[in-house]
């Protein structure tokens, strides 16, 4: 289900100030996060006392007592002592601004996110409602937001357009996620590098994002806050993957509709492998031509069906197609369990299919990550 970010909004002023490492004296029942990498639980507040297991980044623990330089802590049920420097605490009222002092983005500039949207007289989806149309990049000034429309002004015109179209200081006011593009990336208590880790996030994950500030997402990452830098994540637009395999995705959508040719590789018509040896060689990638061939090749590594990303080559076998070979044919995964491909002749060309439809379910081979 869609969710509606305008009404949970927080000012990027009151983000700024929301996760420090806390300078203040953490209170006995607290909750802290470990911002190293394994570190020891300690059974004694000394380093010369026995480890009782390590805490990763990101681990929550529940303050029992401070002894100043070392904090005695409860991690889910095991009792011991942790050095201070390395667990971060947030102020309860800085908690309590993120449930509390939010705002309307009423009054604030909104800009168009799709290509072509319609701007309308009404909230409803009827042709007649149609007054002209905004594209990519134009601003309005945002009245108000509900039931997913947005009233808005516009070249002093007022009327409404779907709120899935707009966003406001780059964050989308509908599903507002972000999607990670580093290998490995830290989730930190204040937008600098100089804030603590709380935890760390891996190419393809997803965060909630909540504001922008001076090239700093604030973020939630499973109920927690801090922080990422944005060119280690982007606007997660429903593709997942690297952003390259989102690249991949693009050039190949160029292509839909583009005719079916046994042994074709160019853009006057495809054949299975045909088609995506022609879009990887885009990017740098030599694939041979066939899906058997592509699907034996060294290049690139298989993955889960489970960890699927844009990009990703999908394989088939219809062993009344195949002639025994490994596969009888290649797409490319494009997200949300859909995948286009160089179909057949009388179906279209390439097109894009779903790896839930009952064919292609029942012959799926695997998967391989080339980009």
């Amino acid at each position: 289900m869609k969710k509606l970010w305008n009404k949970i909004l927080v000012l990027a002023v009151m983000t700024a100030a929301l996760l420090t490492v806390s300078a203040f004296a953490a209170s006995v029942g607290e909750a802290g996060t470990v911002n190293a990498d394994a570190l020891r639980l300690r059974s004694e507040p000394s380093t010369n006392s026995s480890t009782i297991t390590y805490l990763s980044t990101g681990t929550q623990v529940e303050l029992m007592e401070d002894l100043g330089e070392w904090y005695k802590v409860n991690c889910n049920g095991t009792v011991g002592y942790v050095y201070a420097s390395y667990v971060s605490f947030q102020s309860m009222e800085s908690a309590a601004a993120v449930s509390f002092n939010v705002e309307s983005v009423a009054g604030k500039v909104g800009v168009i996110t799709g290509s072509v949207v319609n701007f309308r007289s009404e909230p409803e989806m009827e042709d007649i409602n149609v007054m002209t149309k905004v594209r990519a990049g134009d601003e309005l000034t945002i009245l108000s937001v509900s039931d997913e429309w947005c009233q808005v002004v516009y070249d002093g015109l007022e009327g409404f357009v779907k709120a899935d179209y707009v966003s406001v200081n780059g964050i989308p006011l509908v599903d507002p996620q972000g999607i990670i593009t580093g290998d490995c990336v830290n989730v930190r208590s204040m937008p600098s590098t100089d804030g603590a880790v709380l935890t760390k996030v891996y190419g393809g994950e997803l965060v909630d994002l909540i504001s922008l500030e001076n090239d700093w997402y604030a973020v939630s990452v499973n109920g927690q806050l801090g922080y990422i830098r944005s060119d280690f994540l982007r606007v997660y637009d429903g593709v997942s993957g690297s952003g390259l395999g989102s690249d991949i995705v693009t050039t190949a959508k160029k292509y839909l509709g583009t005719r079916y040719v046994y042994g074709g590789a160019s853009s006057k018509g495809f054949d299975c492998s045909g088609f995506t040896m022609y879009i990887f060689d885009q990017y740098g990638y030599n694939l041979p031509h066939s899906a058997t061939s592509q699907w034996q090749s060294s290049l690139g590594t298989t993955v889960a069906r489970a960890d699927l990303q844009a990009g990703d080559l999908v394989f088939f076998c219809d062993p009344s197609r195949s002639g025994g070979k490994a596969c009888s044919h290649v797409g490319i995964y494009i997200g949300d369990g859909d995948f286009i491909h160089a179909s057949s002749s009388h179906s279209g060309g390439v097109r894009i299919s779903s790896l839930y439809e009952s064919y292609y379910g029942g012959y799926y081979v695997g998967a391989k990550r080339i980009a």
